[in-house]
């Protein structure tokens, strides 16, 4: 039997059902005379409200309210994916969010009525695809989709409410980053010596840059008289073609000095391609042994295999962006000037990825802090 819970007159009413409530509201009346009602399904009281609020306030300034018939979850995708998604995202997401879409999320949710899907709902969904063998980033990474898809959802009139907001996935155990000291970093050099990636890693390792930003590197970026090199585009692959493009953030678009091993590698890369006569179209600095651009995969199978001569754990080049930004923090720079050096979009993605560092370095502070004042305070003992 439904359940009444009691709310002010005129302002619609939530009713409790099995374990579910329903907000409601009257929205005109039928050809018949009868009254026409709005109903919701929400997994709690608190959503409900915040469902039955939003429903009168579009009722008061005359909004059509989208009952959701018509649209099925699966329905939704497929228009946020080619109206939304596609026009204005990189092909890359678009890709990632048709998988999480079809492969995750219409097994389970694509029947059902997008305006009827509660948190419950989608936490049943979480569930079954962990017992399916779904690994938490995965769960993760379905639930980020489905929110952007809600977004977008009440954006348009199509949702109510975003039930994801409320849904909880398994927790994620995040791996520790792989970096490297300076006595494995001696042993890697040495093995990397005559190596085809030896001058792109080298480059990597002096200035922190992705992957995609090193292999991105073009000659018109490079400015040898004052010593700079301008990071603002990356190669990467799309339908099966290397293409250069834009970094997607400002804060990721920076002017990093060469010193050392990124201005050595650089040079040998200028020498390499003058003696070679070599065509590249693109522009960029560095070149695989068939002078062509680098292919991120390519790299990370010739690193390993160095890797392992060195005697060192097998990872990926992104293990050479830790390290680079551990050894800033451990000279001493600070969070907001490593952040500004990788190119980070916030400084709290510095934070969360390298808190390893921090936390010795807190320790070091504090113990310098006591030194100090222990050097300048006497305790004087009391006259006897």
């Amino acid at each position: 039997m439904a359940k009444k819970v009691r709310r002010a007159k005129g302002s619609g009413s939530i009713y409790k059902r099995g374990s579910s409530y329903i907000a409601q509201v009257k929205d005109g009346y039928k050809e018949n005379g009868m009254p026409q009602y709005r109903q919701l399904r929400c997994s709690s009281q608190a959503e409900a409200v915040k469902a039955l609020n939003k429903l009168n306030a579009q009722l008061t300034y005359g909004v059509p309210i989208n009952s959701g018939r018509g649209h099925t979850v699966s329905g939704w995708l497929d228009v946020w994916l080619k109206d939304h998604i596609k026009p204005n995202r990189e092909p890359k997401t678009h890709a990632f969010y048709s998988l999480m879409s079809d492969k995750h999320i219409k097994p389970y949710l694509g029947r059902m009525d997008i305006q009827r899907v509660t948190s419950q709902d989608i936490n049943l969904m979480y569930r079954k695809l962990e017992s399916n063998g779904a690994s938490p980033n995965t769960i993760s990474a379905v639930k980020r989709t489905l929110r952007a898809a809600y977004g977008v959802a009440l954006k348009h009139g199509v949702a109510t409410v975003n039930p994801v907001i409320n849904s909880v996935t398994p927790k994620v155990k995040r791996e520790p980053k792989v970096f490297f000291d300076s006595e494995q970093i001696q042993r890697f050099l040495v093995a990397l010596a005559g190596s085809p990636i030896e001058n792109i890693v080298k480059f990597t390792l002096a200035t922190g840059v992705r992957v995609g930003e090193a292999s991105g590197v073009t000659w018109r970026s490079v400015n040898l008289k004052e010593q700079t090199v301008l990071i603002d585009s990356q190669l990467q692959r799309e339908g099966g073609e290397l293409i250069l493009k834009q970094l997607k953030t400002e804060k990721g678009v920076r002017t990093m000095p060469l010193v050392g091993h990124s201005l050595e590698a650089i040079l040998n890369e200028s020498k390499r391609q003058e003696q070679e006569g070599t065509e590249n179209p693109l522009g960029l600095v560095f070149l695989n042994s068939a002078s062509r651009p680098f292919d991120s995969k390519n790299i990370n199978t010739i690193l390993h295999a160095v890797l392992q001569k060195a005697g060192l754990p097998s990872t990926g080049m992104h293990s050479l962006r830790h390290s680079a930004a551990t050894f800033l923090l451990m000279e001493g720079l600070n969070l907001h000037q490593v952040s500004r050096y990788l190119g980070h979009s916030q400084i709290a993605l510095t934070s969360n990825l390298y808190g390893h560092v921090l936390d010795g370095a807190m320790r070091e502070a504090a113990e310098k802090l006591q030194g100090a004042y222990s050097n300048q305070f006497t305790i004087q003992e009391p006259n006897s």
